[in-house]
This record gives C-alpha cells, structure tokens and sequence, in this order.
C-alpha cells in the first residue's frame, strides 16, 4: 500500500524522569496532594476522614452508572477496561466521566460524575471543614 502524500507524522522523544509519569495519573487528584502533606495521627486522621466522606457521596449521591464507572476508575482501570467490563462504549464510559459536550451552546458541558463530585464536594460541610483543618496543619508543618 503507497504511503499517503497528504500528511506525515512526527514522533518526538522525550526525555521524563520516571516519577513523573509514575504519578501522573494521581499528581492533580485527591491522593496525589494527600500524599505530599506530611504524615502525623492527626493528618492521618484527617486523610481517613476526607476519604470516608468521598466514599459516602459515592455510594449514596451517584446513579448506580456514575458509581460503577467511578469505583473502577479509581481502582486504576482504564475506560476501554471499564467500558468492556461494564459492557459499554469506551465513548460512554468517557460521557459519564467528563459529561457530554452541547457544541451548539457554547462548548457547555453537561453532566459527568466529576463536575458532580465537585459540586457537591464544594457544598458539603464536612468535606469543607476537613480541607480547612488540613490546610492548617500544612501551615503549622512549615
């Protein structure tokens, strides 16, 4: 078969230290900054706390979809995995991860198990007054 003319790609090298992409995958999330905070019983309590919180509002503010989706993901699977365990689209898997796009409005964003952790991560109490605790013994370790 003769090589198209229309395109060619590229592929660059480049040089990473293997910590990085070794955490890339937790350096943004939740356990990636949990675990860059120093560790005391009182951190860890506060860890525990935050985790037990997160895992409420899994099971309990989730559609039975956006949990299993969730739940595997946070065990490291990736969407094709979850999409064929599930027996679902990788699309789909990724639809109830990120929500769906309206190009006709703007590019909005609808829907998404992330924008609704967040949300109601945002409003929950408890999960507010643990970060606060916490930011203030980050304060206290330097």
């Amino acid at each position: 078969m003769p090589k198209s003319d229309k395109y060619q790609h590229k592929i660059l090298e480049i040089p990473v230290e293997p910590d990085v992409l070794h955490n890339f995958s937790t350096d943004d999330g939740l356990t990636g900054h949990l675990d860059k905070i120093e560790s005391s019983e009182e951190m860890d309590a506060l860890k525990q706390s935050l985790l037990d919180e997160i895992k409420s509002i899994i099971n309990n503010d989730l559609t039975v979809r956006q949990r299993q989706v969730i739940k595997l993901r946070l065990l490291g699977h990736t969407q094709s995995d979850i999409g064929e365990q599930l027996d679902i689209c990788q699309t789909t898997v990724h639809k109830v991860i990120e929500g769906n796009i309206d190009y006709s409005n703007n590019k909005k964003r609808y829907g998404g198990v992330i924008k609704k952790l967040k949300k109601i991560c945002t409003s929950n109490e408890n999960i507010q007054d643990i970060l606060l605790k916490i930011e203030e013994l980050k304060r206290d370790q330097t």
